[in-house]
C-alpha cells in the first residue's frame, strides 16, 4: 500500500470550498501562514451553522491560543457578519439550513 502525504488545503482549495463572499477572511488566515515559520496545516475549511470554520493540523499543548488560533477565531466570528455569496454587511437567516447572507441575497430569509 502506497500512502501520499497529505499537504492541506491550499488558498485557492480553501476558498473553493465556501462562497465568494469569504474569500477575504481565507486570505488573511493564509497571508499570516505565509509568514510563519512552521505554519500548520489547513485540514478543512467550510460552512457550519451560518458562519466560516477552519480546520487546521497544529495541536494545542496550552491553554493560552498562539495568534494564529485568535486569528483563526476572529476570523470564524466576523464571518457572521459578512455575506457568504457577495462579502457586503450580512446577517444570519432562517432557512431549510442557516447561512449568512446581506438582504439582496437572503431572497426573503428572516434574520435570525
Amino acid at each position: 500500500m502506497t500512502y501520499v502525504k497529505y499537504e492541506g488545503y491550499d488558498r485557492e482549495y480553501a476558498k473553493q470550498s465556501v462562497g465568494e463572499g469569504w474569500a477575504s477572511l481565507i486570505d488573511e488566515v493564509f497571508d499570516m501562514l505565509n509568514a510563519m515559520q512552521n505554519p500548520p496545516k489547513i485540514i478543512q475549511v467550510k460552512e457550519k451553522w451560518g458562519g466560516l470554520r477552519i480546520y487546521d493540523s497544529a495541536v494545542y499543548t496550552t491553554d493560552i491560543p498562539t495568534d494564529f488560533e485568535k486569528l483563526i477565531r476572529d476570523v470564524e466570528d466576523r464571518s457572521f457578519s459578512i455575506c457568504e455569496t457577495c462579502g457586503k454587511q450580512g446577517s444570519l437567516r432562517k432557512g431549510s439550513w442557516m447561512k449568512t447572507l446581506c438582504d439582496i441575497h437572503a431572497q426573503g430569509r428572516e434574520r435570525i
